[in-house]
């Protein structure tokens, strides 16, 4: 078994290296051979001196995601909940993210895949396909019909 306080330092520069949650410290403790008991000393641990911090870790997720990847609330929320979070962190952290940038940033994905989208036969094929590349991303159903709508090239081709 490896001694808490190596378990201990390894796990201060795996936290310190970017915000995580409390699944992935405990799979890396599992990785380093941790015990159970060693394990939950050593989570306890990393809460208490504030290295792991679900909120923390949910609304860093969040923001990130969105910011970074444009994905959108349906698929950010399916990740945190595959990372063992918590739907009222969940709820929390995605209160973070600014309706209007949400709604630009997803008219800006519209825009681009509609631009992008050369094979279409029809109008109808490419509003399908930008749809379904935007509810791929993770943006709610309605909310992608909604803006395809409203683009503007949408309107000059029908």
């Amino acid at each position: 078994m490896v001694r808490i306080d190596e378990l201990k330092k390894r796990m201060t520069r795996f936290c310190a290296w970017r915000d995580r949650c409390t699944t992935e410290a405990e799979k890396k403790l599992r990785e380093l051979g941790a015990g159970k008991d060693q394990i939950s000393q050593v989570l306890a641990w990393l809460m208490q001196e504030g290295y792991l911090d679900d909120v923390r870790f949910a609304r860093s997720y969040a923001r990130g995601k969105f910011t970074n990847n444009q994905w959108g609330r349906i698929k950010i929320t399916a990740g945190l909940r595959s990372l063992g979070i918590n739907q009222e962190m969940i709820d929390e952290a995605l209160g973070q993210i600014d309706e209007s940038d949400y709604y630009e940033t997803l008219l800006r994905q519209a825009q681009k895949k509609w631009d992008a989208i050369k094979t279409a036969k029809d109008p109808f094929d490419r509003k399908q396909k930008t749809i379904a590349y935007l509810v791929g991303k993770g943006y709610e159903t309605e909310l992608a019909l909604q803006v395809v709508d409203q683009l503007p090239q949408n309107h000059k081709e029908q």
